[in-house]
């Protein structure tokens, strides 16, 4: 029987080379991740950024007049934008643009707005377009590689870009300022309501006309001829929104129909309410009518002259679909991109 031969092996060092090659392998996959993990940060941080800085810049296209308030949509924006931070840096630079998008391009995410300067269409509708990056010369130049760049990836460039728009709507909340503290009901805003021309007529206290409106202290409880005075001068004090319960004044207080004359040629917003409403007792506001004030009389007259305004933009209000319309309007900031 002839005996085999065998030879010794020794494979140890081919293992050695499998697991470095594997290591390398194994400790790019990490390197990757990490820097992917940094840049989607970055990113995140970016697109928050101008998703704030957008929605700040259609509040702004709210607060004019004019409306579009072009100049403030784009400051608010810019103020937005330099409030935030990407990579523990304040934003510096970014690239804010306004004018007209076209509700059509939905979907369209490369459509440049278009400009300020024209005569809108149906589907045209005011917008800002807030782009922020991390890219060279940009807050902090394009984001360096820490460990990707040992396999040959350059710096990347980070983006984060928005497009918010303020679409006119039925208003469903005035800002501080707008409100003229008499209550209106109903059915007599209906009644003269979509008329073409607005017909001028007299509103005053129900004590005097069934059909008109009464005192209001707004969100105060109060039965006082001062407060009435500084609501008339100044408007509200605070944000209204139709549900809110305001308090009707009892009386007819002749003298305030004297310093309403000090509003005549305002357009002021008027709260309306049920026409069951009673003194000394909280009623919800159903809706909002804008009203130019034309006279004022107090004495034996006491009634304030004017008419309805159709399609008024309250400055600063906020519109809400779904809102009982009376003409008054304002922006609803949505961002679309």
């Amino acid at each position: 029987m002839q005996a085999r031969l065998r030879i010794p092996t020794d494979e140890s060092g081919s293992v050695t080379v499998i697991a470095a090659l594997a290591m390398v392998v194994l400790l790019g996959a990490v390197a990757l991740a990490v820097d992917i993990g940094r840049m989607a940060v970055a990113k995140s941080e970016l697109q928050k950024a101008a998703d704030s800085a957008a929605l700040a810049g259609a509040r702004g296209l709210n607060m004019g007049p004019p409306f579009p308030y072009w100049t403030k949509g784009e400051s608010q924006a810019i103020d937005a934008a330099t409030k935030n931070s990407v990579s523990g840096q304040l934003i510096a630079v970014y690239h804010v643009d306004v004018g007209y998008w076209d509700l059509s391009w939905q979907g369209n995410t490369t459509a440049a707005l278009k400009s300020t300067g024209i005569v809108p269409g149906a589907t045209d509708v005011p917008a800002v377009r807030v782009t922020l990056k991390r890219d060279t010369g940009e807050n902090g130049g394009r984001l360096t590689m820490l460990f990707a760049s040992a396999l040959g990836f350059d710096p990347a460039a980070v983006m984060g870009r928005t497009t918010a728009i303020c679409l006119p709507m039925p208003v469903n909340c005035i800002d501080p300022g707008m409100g003229f503290p008499l209550a209106t009901p109903e059915t007599f805003v209906k009644t003269l309501w979509g008329m073409d021309p607005p017909p001028t007529f007299r509103i005053g206290s129900y004590y005097h006309d069934p059909t008109g409106g009464q005192w209001t202290s707004f969100l105060t409880d109060a039965n006082d001829v001062p407060t009435i005075r500084a609501l008339i001068d100044s408007g509200n004090p605070g944000p209204l929104k139709i549900g809110d319960q305001i308090y009707i004044q009892p009386g007819t207080k002749t003298t305030i129909y004297n310093e309403a004359a000090t509003r005549v040629g305002d357009t002021v917003v008027l709260p309306v309410v049920a026409d069951d409403f009673m003194t000394k007792e909280h009623t919800p506001i159903l809706a909002f009518v804008p009203f130019k004030i034309t006279a004022a009389e107090g004495g034996d007259s006491k009634y304030i002259e004017g008419h309805f305004v159709h399609d008024y933009h309250v400055p600063g209000g906020i519109g809400a679909a779904g809102t009982t319309n009376y003409g008054a309007k304002a922006g609803n900031p949505k961002l679309i991109q």
